[in-house]
Parts: structure tokens; sequence; C-alpha cells
């Protein structure tokens, strides 16, 4: 992901249905930087969020209240390979991430045939150490207080499940599985926080959404949240999906670059355009497919594509009932030789599921963004009771064009990771993860390493 054109980041995720709003980060356009990642963002994510606790209800109004908070502590050996000096800018092998987001939401029940919500939240970040990302080089524990959600929204309902839906200010979108648009501010830097990516919220945005049977329509306004010295950008577009029932779904969008504050890029970065195309089907019921595309053109250069193909097996004939997953993904690089720009701008993805979009704990995490890699991933998981589940995963990376990062060789490493959930009660949610990353030659040339990278870190949420 270096090119002076440029759009995209990488992020951490939520580990659980409790913290998907609070943890989920990373985003949009981003300006190019020494290692893989990336430095502005622009985002999306899900849709405003419910309390968890009801105040006051009657026939007219409710009001609810919620608390997500979340920490993270880790313990790496030889980062970046043993060269993180080289790379970020500091030494690290210990550090932890803490982020609590308070939240408020007005429902008027009765306004002109549906419902008015409104919601307001707050996210506060710190970080205790210097983190793998390198943001905050030079900075002593950065932490940071900002407003996160500011949205109202009108809902009326059109009889079954079928609704008619209005929602502006700043709130959180996904579509599909994440790829594109999932997660919305910037977390790290003076903020702190980067792991645990509490802010994911878009910013002056706009949503109509249409859900009519087994059709869903949306158009949407996006803005970003790009922190102190980030760049302003918007992306506005429309999503389709329609389910033709309980085993197959299919989706597309357009998506394309409506403002970029930035002098610069501005002229070649607002004539971005992508267009998505995604299906799912459940073959049987051991057996689910699915797929997605994403081709990037505009402005006379650009030529990016991003694709997956997954598949899914569960035996239930074995104990505990495992699952099976296999995925290939690729997401172009940009071949210096020629005048076109090929690599694939990863817009503001984020977490849904383990090595989904964050391929890899360290890889997905610390080094690329969704960009110039192709990987293989065989994942297993299994729920060992009822509260605690098991997911174990082998990631093969390589790199689409090796000179994009003036290297030779497209291996880029191995990596192995084990993570180990607990829903230890409704409120509160533990996970530990240790990893592996193996660098192949590609990667040692990039960062000037040849050490094996371990990771352990504990993480724990709670949510009211």
């Amino acid at each position: 992901m270096i090119h002076s054109q440029s759009f995209g980041f990488a992020s951490p995720r939520p580990r659980s249905d409790h913290d998907r709003e609070t943890r989920t980060r990373r985003s949009l356009f981003c300006v190019p930087k020494r290692t893989l990642f990336v430095a502005v963002w622009l985002s999306a994510s899900a849709v405003p969020a419910v309390a968890q606790i009801n105040l006051y209800d009657t026939d007219d109004v409710a009001i609810d209240i919620g608390l997500d908070a979340a920490t993270a502590t880790f313990a790496q050996s030889n980062p970046w390979f043993g060269e993180p000096e080289a790379n970020i800018g500091v030494d690290t092998n210990n550090w932890s991430e803490f982020a609590i987001e308070p939240q408020l939401y007005l429902t008027l029940k009765n306004v002109l045939g549906g419902e008015v919500s409104a919601g307001i939240s707050g996210v506060a970040t710190k970080t205790y150490g210097e983190s793998a990302d390198g943001f905050a080089a030079g900075q002593s524990d950065p932490g940071k207080a900002t407003l996160e959600k500011l949205h109202v929204g009108w809902k009326t309902d059109l009889g079954g499940e079928d609704y008619f839906e209005i929602i502006g200010g700043d709130f959180d979108y996904q579509i599909g599985t994440g790829f594109l648009i999932k997660d919305g501010g910037r977390d790290g830097g003076d903020r702190g926080g980067f792991y645990l990516g509490a802010r994911s919220a878009s910013r002056s945005s706009g949503l109509v959404r249409l859900q009519k049977d087994d059709l869903l329509l949306e158009g949407f306004w996006l803005g970003n949240n790009p922190g102190r010295g980030g760049i302003k950008a918007h992306v506005g577009g429309a999503n389709a999906e329609y389910t033709f029932s309980d085993r197959a779904s299919i989706g597309a969008s357009y998506i394309e670059v409506a403002h970029f504050d930035d002098p610069v890029s501005s002229d070649t970065a607002e004539e971005l355009k992508t267009y998505d195309f995604r299906a799912s089907a459940r073959v049987s019921d051991q057996f689910t497919i699915s797929g997605e595309y994403a081709l990037q053109d505009g402005a006379g250069f650009y030529e990016g594509q991003g694709w997956y193909l997954q598949g899914e097996y569960t035996l239930e004939t074995v104990r505990f009932e495992p699952t099976l997953t296999y995925r290939y993904a690729i997401v172009t690089g940009d071949d210096p030789s020629t005048p076109q720009n090929e690599e694939f701008v990863p817009l503001a993805y984020g977490f849904t599921d383990y090595q989904q979009w964050y391929q890899g704990e360290l890889t997905g995490n610390w080094i690329f963004g969704n960009s110039n890699q192709k990987t293989h991933m065989i994942k297993g998981s299994a729920a060992l009771t009822d509260s605690i589940s098991v997911t174990a995963s082998w990631l093969n990376f390589t790199l689409d064009e090796p000179g994009q990062l003036a290297v030779s060789d497209e291996a880029f490493g191995d990596e192995l990771d084990l993570i180990l959930d607990w829903q230890a009660t409704d409120r509160l949610f533990v996970s530990a993860v240790a990893a592996v990353l193996f660098p192949g030659d590609g990667a040692e040339q990039f960062t000037g390493g040849d050490d094996t990278w371990s990771h352990l870190m504990l993480y724990a949420s709670v949510a009211f």
C-alpha cells in the first residue's frame, strides 16, 4: 500500500456481538507511509446501535443508555521481524490499551406515522507503552476523548418486516461482509487505542434505506473522522441486496469518492469509483460457499480489483461439530512499470469474522491494509461449551506486486493463530490470542528483519 495515490488502511476488530460497535476500527483514504499501513481514514459501519438499559418507556417516549468498555494487553517478541525501530521508529514489545463509550438514545414513537430516534455517544481511549503500529511514535501514553455518535433518524413500518428509514449525522454503517464499508474513525496516534479501534462512526453522513419483501435498497453519503492532521473525505453511493431464500443471497454496490479535502490528491481521488458484486449460497446443511468481487476505475488510470472465494463445511458427525473454512483472497498492488495505478484502494473495511478482512492477527492488524496481497487461509472453529469457543487458522501471504515495495520476492510469510473466546457472563467477554508469523524472502527484504514474530494478547470487554 505504498503509492502516492493510495487510500487504504488497516485495523482491529470486535470479538463478540457485544463489542462490534466498541472495538471495530480503521477506515478509508490514506496517505502513504513507510509501513504497509495507512495514515488517513474515512469510514462507516453498522447502523445506530440499540442501547442495553431502558431508563424510561411510555407509549410515546423511550430513553435508553449504554456503556461499552474494553481493554487489551499485548506481549510481542521480535516485532517487525526483529526490526521495529527501522520500520515504525520505536522499539515495541509490551503495551496496553483501554477504551470506553457511554451512550444515550431517545425514541419518539408516534411521529408522522413512524418513530424518530436520536443517539449520542463519546469515546475515550488510552495507550500505555509503544504500540506495534508506530503511529504514536514519540508520544508518551497517548489518549483522547472525542464525540463519537450524534445522529437522528425516522423509521416507518410498511407491514411485516418491511420498513423505510432515513438517518443523518454521525453513525455506523456496514455493507455486506465489511469488505468495502464498515469501520469509521481513526484511532491510534495522539488518540491512542489503535488496536481496540473504538471509533467507528462516519461523520456528517446520511442514509436512506428501504426494506421491501426480500429486497434491500440503500443510498448513502459518508464522511470520515480522520483525527488531528488527517484529510477529510466523503463517499457517496448505493447498495442493493436480495435474498432468494434462507439459502442464497446476492448484493451489489456502487461507491464514488465525492470529496477529498487535499488539493494535491483531490483532482484524481474524487474520480475513484468502485463497483462491487457479492453472493452467498448454502449448498447443503453442512456446506456454504460465498464470494465477492470489487472493480475500481476512474481518473483515466485507476485499475484496481479485489475479490475472494470462500467455502465453509461443518463436520456434524464429529464432537463439537467444528467448522472448516478455506478462503482465497486477492487485493491487487501497483505495477510500477505501468502508467496505470493497479493498487486496490481498501476504502473502509471492518471486522465481521476472524481473518475475514483483518487477515491474520499479526499481518492483518499491524502490516497489511488489504492491498497488494494474495492470501490462502485455512481455519477451524468450534464451540467447546455454550460459552467457550476456539479458532485456529493458518494463512499464507504473497505480494501481488513485489515491485510496489521495491522488493524482488513475492513470498511474504506464513502465520499461525490460536484464539480462545469466553463469554463469561451476559456482560463480560474475554479473549486470549497467540500468534506467530514466519517471514518470507519478500518480508525480509522489505523490513530488513528475519526473525519469527510472536504475539500474545489478552482482551476483555463489558457492555451495559
